[in-house]
């Protein structure tokens, strides 16, 4: 009684447990696409190119997370729309003065059939320490496409703005 037991308990854990698993791990080719993604990505905004928009989904969540001057931190959404036409607007200006991000300590993971998890340290223009980055990246039939960011910032404006 006790051996069917057991051995009923075996075989449900080996039928159920997959089921509760995490995806499977990344695999060096799937880095690879994603992390080409990640750097066209990374040279449409330094170069200001009219194609960064495409990088992100219709309907890609964008947060900031304002680092208040105490220390204190706020996340503020921004709508899709909003982002957009921010971009658009400032893209001449940081032309201008060469503004740039780069990215140090990028690691990727897969967190879904078709999804993937970038976090990374983003250095902004003139800034010496560096500030969090996340990106959520999904497939498409188009190819990649952010679908969430969340950076940090010390920019206070975000927060009268919202």
């Amino acid at each position: 009684m006790i051996k069917k037991i057991i051995s009923g308990l075996c075989f449900f854990v080996i039928c159920i447990a997959p089921v509760f698993a995490d995806s499977a791990p990344i695999t060096d080719k799937e880095i690879k696409e994603i992390e080409k993604f990640f750097n066209s990505y990374i040279n449409s905004a330094n170069t200001y190119k009219d194609n960064f928009i495409d990088h992100y989904a219709k309907d890609a969540k964008i947060e900031r997370v304002v680092i208040k001057p105490d220390g204190t931190k706020e996340k503020v959404e921004i709508p899709m729309k909003r982002y957009i036409k921010e971009l658009k607007l400032g893209r001449k200006t940081a032309k201008l003065v060469r503004y740039k991000n780069f990215y140090t300590n990028k690691k990727y993971e897969k967190i879904g059939d078709d999804e993937y998890k970038i976090t990374s340290m983003r250095i902004p223009f003139k800034d010496k320490k560096g500030l969090s980055a996340e990106f959520k990246v999904i497939k498409t039939p188009k190819g990649f496409k952010i679908s969430e960011e969340t950076m940090e910032t010390n920019v206070q404006r975000f927060l009268s703005e919202k």
